[in-house]
């Protein structure tokens, strides 16, 4: 919940923004898709699963980029939207 309001919080600071649209700030503020690529490897992430089903029974897409070098790890985990 806590990334979901830094994310909120940041889209709001763009409504002072030449040129940004409002309906368009507005539609930023609802979270649709989480990549989980950015840092180090994912799948190592011990709650992965959990974290994963949260997302999306918040209605929110996952993205995954894994290196595949914990093929354990890859097998137990639960499948991903994307």
């Amino acid at each position: 919940h806590e990334a979901v309001e830094a994310h909120r919080a940041m889209i709001r600071e763009a409504r002072g923004i030449q040129g940004a649209l409002p309906e368009r700030v507005a539609e930023g503020l609802d979270v649709k898709h989480c990549a989980l690529s950015l840092v180090g490897e994912p799948i190592m992430y011990p709650r992965i699963n959990d974290f994963c089903a949260e997302l999306h029974r918040r209605g929110i897409s996952s993205f995954m980029v894994t290196n595949a070098q914990f093929p354990d790890a890859l097998r137990a985990l639960e499948p991903v939207t994307q």
